[in-house]
């Protein structure tokens, strides 16, 4: 992905090469694939990706592959190298001290801003694969309805297991570790998902399949048994605070603006809504773009979340997200229906 344009940037910038070294994201990225240890060394022409061979090693256009040995420290050891660029936020102190040795009189740049640049806005290949995650995600929340009607699923770790085996069921892996949270836990945006008994009220899902390495994120909300008047507003508010605040996304508002604008509509609810609107997705489940940054607006080719929520302590929260493209309009990937369900598995 963009390998050319990332080589460009160091030719413009007169750096000699970029290493990075497993686990950053970013070789993931450069080389479409996951290894189990790996370094990858850019230069502005051509490019090495050093591999184990507990890997298979693939077929890569612009790459060399070359076997990761024990001595790997020799092989990258060049004395014409007079700067080197590096991603300083995924970098260990034990890496880097090994890359003084190598180059003890280089000049070490941070390349990880331009490399975020660069993995901002989407090709089409990456919109695509993200918007089969998405689907594939979408499927299983159906799927989940069923089987909680069918009265099969008892705990948060059953229904965390059921939505993960259904994921990869259709050869997806997980984007990040599936959240479930049944009544009162639900007011705890993170929740560890555990062997908690399901209960009456609230359940809130929060969880995503990955695609070829690209991640989906998305939060659904189920209600076990039959909801009060007042619990069916407060989702009905929190619904529509989501639907008018995608409506606001524009091209070029700032990512701010719309957080601000969902807090404005929860009104006296805003003061339980206590993380960000949403983050970036691709490769990782959480980058750019960053919505607290200060120059962060809306572009076509980003996928975003948006995702308000409000948590009452020890009640119960909800949480309703979508994983979105922006193509000239902010068009949602996770197309799972969103009207709250009551099943009521107790009868």
């Amino acid at each position: 992905m963009k390998l050319s344009a990332f080589q460009s940037y160091l030719r413009k910038e007169k750096i000699d090469l970029a290493v990075l070294f497993h686990p950053d994201s970013n070789i993931t990225y450069f080389t479409q694939m996951k290894p189990s240890s790996a370094i990858s060394v850019i230069k502005p022409k051509g490019a090495d990706f050093y591999l184990s061979l507990l890997d298979k090693w693939p077929q890569l256009r612009g790459i060399t592959i070359k076997k990761l040995t024990k001595g790997w420290e020799k092989e990258l050891s060049n004395k014409k190298v007079k700067t080197v660029g590096v991603n300083k936020s995924s970098l260990s102190l034990e890496s880097f001290e090994k890359l003084q040795k190598i180059y003890p009189s280089a000049k070490f740049v941070d390349i990880g801003e331009e490399v975020v640049r660069i993995r901002e806005l989407k090709t089409p290949r990456e919109i695509e694969y993200t918007s089969i995650a998405c689907q594939i995600t979408s499927d299983a929340f159906t799927a989940l309805i069923k089987e909680l009607q069918a009265k099969r699923l008892k705990t948060e770790q059953d229904v965390a297991f059921f939505l993960e085996r259904f994921m990869k069921s259709k050869g997806a892996e997980l984007a990040f570790p599936t959240i479930v949270a049944s009544g009162k836990n639900s007011s705890i945006p993170h929740h560890p998902t555990s062997t908690t008994e399901l209960v009456p009220g609230f359940l809130q899902l929060d969880f995503g399949a990955q695609w070829k390495n690209y991640c989906a994120d998305m939060s659904r909300v189920l209600y076990l048994g039959q909801p009060t008047e007042q619990e069916k507003k407060m989702y009905s508010k929190l619904l529509g605070v989501q639907e008018r605040t995608i409506q606001q996304a524009t091209e070029g508002v700032p990512f701010k603006k719309l957080d601000e604008f969902s807090r404005k509509l929860l009104e006296k609810e805003a003061k339980y809504f206590v993380h960000g609107l949403g983050h970036g997705v691709g490769i990782d489940i959480h980058e750019h773009p960053v919505y607290g940054k200060k120059n962060a607006r809306l572009q076509k080719s980003q996928v975003f979340t948006i995702e308000p929520g409000i948590y009452f302590p020890n009640k119960y929260g909800l949480r309703i997200e979508d994983t979105l493209v922006f193509d000239g309009q902010a068009r949602i990937l996770t197309t799972a229906p969103k009207d709250l369900v009551a099943i009521d598995p107790y009868k």
